[in-house]
């Protein structure tokens, strides 16, 4: 059920299955037995669930199905590990303002908006973190997940996320805010970033905005949402954050 829609069988199965396809061959896990969980842990492996939207809800349909862990407890507070920073808005009107603002040689830059696929699913996890494996995996009996890779419900899944692409950037020239650690800048190509969860969205000359898009090409799955102000002039806008841009 999405928003009290009851979601297509069908679709909600196809998309589960491309879930789990994606995470053997991510190699999201090591089978290990529960035996081993409570030797390396004290505690049984940590429960998951499905999680299935439509996100084209209420336009169209477009099932996503995500494997999320039950990490978290009731009531938690005061925990920097569940801490994920996230930009002010402003951070995204600065970007904006650049857009529609001339450089110092006549050119004028352009938005790019780019999403990151399965992002919480690509830092490695080098704790002991065992969970329960859903049926369509068909472990077996007795049988668990031993952690590769973090995976969605974790405490420390959005840390791990964050610090994984911070570090990507960084190796790339890009310099990190110092008030906040999620917008970015390229002093040599002019390319200002903010960066929201999964979603980026970068501001500069369109080829050197192409150019940051390979290099995350190399590092994760992405797709571009849009680009505003480019030599396709055919969009004209984009949502980002329930917001149209």
């Amino acid at each position: 059920v999405n928003e009290g829609v009851v979601l297509p069988t069908d679709l909600v199965i196809k998309a589960t299955q491309e879930e789990v396809n994606f995470m053997n061959k991510r190699g999201l896990w090591l089978l290990a037995s529960v035996k081993e969980c409570f030797a390396k842990t004290g505690k049984p492996p940590v429960s998951v669930r499905w999680v299935r939207t439509n996100k084209a809800h209420p336009v169209g349909t477009d099932i996503r199905c995500r494997l999320v862990a039950r990490d978290f407890k009731a009531g938690e507070k005061g925990r920097d590990d569940l801490f994920a920073e996230t930009p002010p808005l402003e951070a995204k009107r600065i970007l904006l303002s650049r857009a529609a603002t001339q450089r110092k040689d006549g050119k004028w830059r352009s938005l790019m908006f780019i999403d990151a696929k399965k992002a919480h699913l690509n830092p490695k996890c080098e704790d002991d973190v065992y969970i329960d494996l859903p049926e369509e995996v068909g472990a077996g009996k007795g049988m668990c997940g031993k952690l590769v890779h973090w995976l969605y419900g974790f405490r420390p899944a959005a840390a791990a996320w964050e610090k994984f692409y911070a570090e990507k950037f960084e190796s790339k020239g890009f310099k990190r805010g110092l008030t906040c650690g999620v917008v970015f800048y390229h002093p040599e190509l002019d390319v200002s970033m903010a960066v929201h969860g999964d979603d980026f969205t970068l501001c500069g000359l369109e080829a050197d905005l192409w150019k940051v898009k390979k290099w995350m090409d190399e590092w994760f799955e992405v797709k571009v949402r849009g680009v505003l102000g480019g030599s396709d002039r055919s969009q004209t806008e984009v949502t980002i954050l329930g917001r149209t841009v």
